[in-house]
């Protein structure tokens, strides 16, 4: 009778305010929970990746190889390589075309803007306009195209093996050939058909500089356990 006597003292509109707001409060639960469990999607998705990289994908090593050991000439090409290399670095670009685009979906979902969720990785001119745009429908071969056509075959193998720390904490990364003047850089985009043709670096936000210093941190810290 208690109850049914307070719900009496109460008109329509209040009964709707409150049941808006119980309706509030469950979505906002929702996405808490929801963005939780991306969160943590991301995070073990990451792990794997950057364990299965220390071990068999390390870019580093790679080119230590491909210099010393597996080249017919210094052209910086994938057809450069002698018929052991060309499987070693087929093997690495294949590894990180299928991943690194899930790595960015995954990202996306713990986003503000979760419409941006293709990865796009460009070659730059001294100018900064796009001479070459790779996004995950090339896959491998993209790679190997790009390499062959623009000697980049050493600086993408060294991007491709930092990329994936700089996509988690969410910080810009641009690497440049000094032997060609050409720049490797990536971004985020919503449309990948869909990108300026012009990419110069703009000043970094608080969140952007935050971010650098994270991936120094964490580059530090693997440098010194070797």
């Amino acid at each position: 009778m208690l109850i049914t006597g307070s719900l009496n003292d109460l008109n329509w509109s209040q009964i709707a305010i409150f049941a808006g707001a119980g309706i509030l409060l469950i979505f906002i639960m929702a996405v808490v929970i929801n963005k939780g469990k991306y969160q943590s999607r991301l995070k073990n998705f990451y792990k794997r990746m950057d364990k299965t990289i220390s071990k068999k994908y390390d870019g580093n090593l790679l080119n230590e190889n491909i210099i010393t050991y597996l080249v017919n000439d210094q052209t910086n090409t994938y057809k450069s390589l002698k018929a052991k290399g060309k499987k070693k670095v087929s093997k690495y670009f294949d590894y990180y075309s299928k991943n690194l685009p899930e790595l960015v979906v995954l990202k996306s979902f713990v986003a503000q803007d979760q419409t941006r969720s293709q990865l796009v990785i460009l070659i730059l001119d001294e100018n900064d306009k796009v001479i070459y745009k790779w996004s995950k429908e090339k896959k491998a071969v993209g790679f190997i195209k790009s390499c062959n056509k623009y000697q980049m075959l050493t600086p993408l193998i060294g991007y491709l093996f930092e990329l994936p720390l700089h996509i988690y904490e969410g910080a810009s990364f641009r690497l440049t050939n000094h032997d060609n003047k050409y720049s490797l850089s990536y971004d985020i985009v919503k449309n990948a058909k869909r990108i300026k043709r012009k990419q110069k670096p703009g000043k970094l936000t608080k969140k952007e500089i935050k971010a650098q210093a994270k991936v120094e941190k964490v580059k530090a810290k693997k440098k010194a356990k070797h």
